[in-house]
């Protein structure tokens, strides 16, 4: 029961978020809150879905996966389009000399510290992987102007979380221990191109019953998502 009520909780306190955004396009796989799956209305179509969190990460950890990708979304994609860039507040704020990537980088340790945050602590590879991240991201931000558009389209606190979706998915998904859950997420699937599965999927489509780490879709409600922003128009077809 604690884990339905922790998922009811973390996925209320992203809906109310998506559905601001709800008319961003889905521009790679790691987008904290939107995926692309086949519409089975439409064949060789795909259409926008949420990625909500599942029911088997405990409520603690469920709000705080929540917390972070509401984060992430805002610094790293909320704002708009350019040159095929999604761009949030850091990119914007990275503008500003010397003090915006400051800035960037104590926001983006602030999603870490919060990532560090979940039951019995994140292991040290991780915290490790998401130090280079932001480490990373400072780096490329301090080139001018060419900089500031690597440093949107890296998007450390998107990967971080992704980061954060794995271990999380390793911790507490049913089922193998550890490394084994590593080769279910990445096992082949019959009937289907391995290396085109790969680019779909850093393009941010999925097929329905192969959601990312911690991840479990669902569609919009007809009161979320205007008619005409229902399906993503692409001329990809899922696999």
């Amino acid at each position: 029961m604690a884990q339905v009520v922790g998922k009811y909780a973390a996925n209320k306190l992203l809906g109310k978020h998506m559905k601001q955004y709800a008319n961003k396009r889905v521009e790679q796989g790691d987008d904290p809150y939107f995926a692309l799956v086949e519409d089975p209305k439409r064949p060789g179509k795909v259409k926008k879905v949420k990625k909500q969190i599942p029911t088997y990460i405990p409520e603690h950890d469920a709000l705080i996966l929540a917390n972070v990708k509401k984060t992430a979304y805002r610094l790293d994609m909320c704002l708009f389009n350019l040159f095929g860039i999604r761009f949030g507040w850091e990119a914007v704020i990275g503008i500003i000399p010397f003090a915006g990537d400051a800035i960037g980088v104590a926001m983006a340790y602030l999603v870490f510290r919060k990532c560090c945050a979940i039951d019995g602590g994140l292991p040290s590879s991780v915290r490790t992987w998401m130090l280079i991240n932001i480490a990373i991201d400072f780096a490329v931000g301090l080139v001018p102007f060419i900089g500031d558009l690597a440093d949107a389209a890296f998007k450390c606190n998107t990967k971080n979380v992704a980061l954060l979706e794995k271990h999380l998915d390793q911790k507490y998904r049913p089922g193998a221990s550890g490394s084994r859950r590593d080769d279910e997420r990445n096992r082949p699937v019959a009937g289907v191109d391995q290396e085109k599965r790969r680019k779909n999927r850093q393009s941010g489509i999925f097929m329905p019953n192969d959601p990312p780490p911690a991840t479990v879709f669902e569609d919009f409600s007809d009161d979320e998502l205007p008619p005409s922003n229902r399906r993503q128009e692409t001329g990809r077809t899922r696999r």
